[in-house]
């Protein structure tokens, strides 16, 4: 088994449940092909996916770490995020997924020490809210703010129609972020992914200095929107936009935001 491999996730399926003797190992199995299906097809296309798929059918959610290193792996790939979760909620018993009692959905579990450097990465006095625009959680323009109202997020993005995760596809245009007297304007090193339903999608901009990370939560369709941002030191953007935050040198986070005229 390892991340190159070229077979399918329904044909490692097909093995799985042939090969399986029963108990967790096929149950986990089962619970990627019939309660994850739709989100198969797009982990074939990832190198590394379909490995990780195999290796956590027949070890369970506690096995993900490992699987890693068994499909010579140094973190997730993308695809992977929505099954491992889709999996871990679905199937969570002992006899399925296994599912730990203090497991946490993939990139929930940022790690911030949190540093005495500020987190502003600009000069601008705040973020130019458009105090007459009501707040639209599925709008082309976000606007954000902390409870004490000293951090500030502003964005815009363009909706560029369904996407391939049963989402909608978003590309971040701008972003206005940080502290009041420090925010900084970032129009060009920055980047947008688009989840599974749109459930736990990310923004990313770097300024030079800063690196904002700012994911946006709904607990399901219709359900609670959460707005946290995370300040690192450093994190260029890479290649790839990532379904996690992605910085080095933690500052501060999560910091929750709320909308600005609700």
């Amino acid at each position: 088994m390892n991340g190159s491999t070229s077979l399918s996730c329904a044909a490692l399926f097909a093995l799985a449940v042939a090969c399986g003797g029963g108990g967790g190992e096929l149950e986990c199995a089962e619970c990627f092909d019939e309660k994850c299906a739709d989100l198969l097809p797009f982990c074939d296309a990832e190198p590394g996916c379909p490995c990780m798929v195999e290796c956590t059918s027949e070890n369970g959610i506690p096995g993900v770490v490992s699987c890693l290193d068994v499909c010579g792996l140094s973190e997730r790939p993308a695809a992977f995020l929505p099954l491992e979760e889709c999996v871990a909620v679905a199937c969570p018993d002992s006899d399925e997924c296994s599912t730990p009692s203090d497991w946490v959905p993939p990139g929930d579990d940022v790690s911030c020490a949190g540093s005495a450097a500020g987190i502003g990465g600009g000069s601008l006095a705040d973020c130019s809210f458009d105090p007459g625009l009501a707040f639209d959680p599925d709008g082309t323009v976000l606007q954000l703010e902390s409870a004490d109202q000293s951090v500030c997020v502003r964005l815009e993005r363009r909706n560029d129609g369904a996407g391939t995760l049963a989402n909608t596809s978003w590309t971040l245009l701008d972003i206005r972020v940080g502290p009041l007297g420090e925010v900084a304007l970032v129009e060009s090193d920055h980047c947008w992914y688009s989840s599974h339903h749109n459930f736990r999608d990310w923004a990313h901009a770097w300024t030079g200095t800063r690196h904002f990370d700012l994911v946006l939560k709904e607990d399901g369709h219709g359900g609670a929107r959460v707005y946290e941002l995370y300040v690192f030191e450093q994190g260029p953007l890479g290649a790839t936009c990532k379904a996690t935050a992605e910085g080095t040198q933690c500052i501060d986070g999560p910091i929750e935001l709320f909308p600005v005229n609700p």
